[in-house]
């Protein structure tokens, strides 16, 4: 092999993984795109206590958990307590803010945020303010992204 061949094919070999590099971080922005998109329909679902809409975006699936303060719970539990929960609530608030994605490849991505939330009970008018960090594991399945794996931390303020 000559010094023009070895070059010639580092050449190609560089400009193929620089190719490679390109598909990928397009493939990783459009990622981020769609997830970050799906982020603020979670949010949307949830300041509208949509039960059904917010519980759209968990996976049924049986890898699916979800850690709240700590307790791990089943996407059957996360369903049923979402769907319990909002006939409860006269108005909800809540803004996620500092939202993060990464696409860890073309069937994964990792996403957190911030949130603030804000929660009027129906019937005693009490008010529950609650902030923290979230975290969630979203999987495309099908034509969606939906969220496989999350966790959640906060402190609670005693409702006033």
């Amino acid at each position: 092999m000559t010094f023009r061949t070895v070059g010639l094919t580092t050449l190609v070999l560089a400009a193929s993984i620089e190719g490679s590099a390109g598909q990928m971080n397009a493939e990783q922005e459009a990622i981020k795109v769609v997830v970050t998109a799906r982020v603020q329909s979670f949010e949307a679902a949830e300041r509208a206590r949509d039960a059904e809409g917010l519980v759209a975006h968990y996976a049924s699936v049986p890898e699916f958990h979800f850690y709240h303060d700590g307790r791990r719970a089943t996407y059957d539990v996360m369903a049923e307590g979402v769907r319990k929960a909002f006939p409860a609530v006269r108005s909800l608030n809540v803004t996620y803010a500092d939202v993060e994605v990464l696409g860890l490849d073309s069937e994964y991505a990792i996403a957190s945020a911030t949130f603030n939330r804000e929660i009027v009970m129906e019937g005693t008018g009490a008010t529950v303010r609650q902030q923290g960090a979230v975290s969630w594991l979203w999987r495309k399945m099908g034509a969606q992204w939906l969220i496989v794996q999350g966790h959640i931390s906060h402190p609670l303020d005693a409702a006033k």
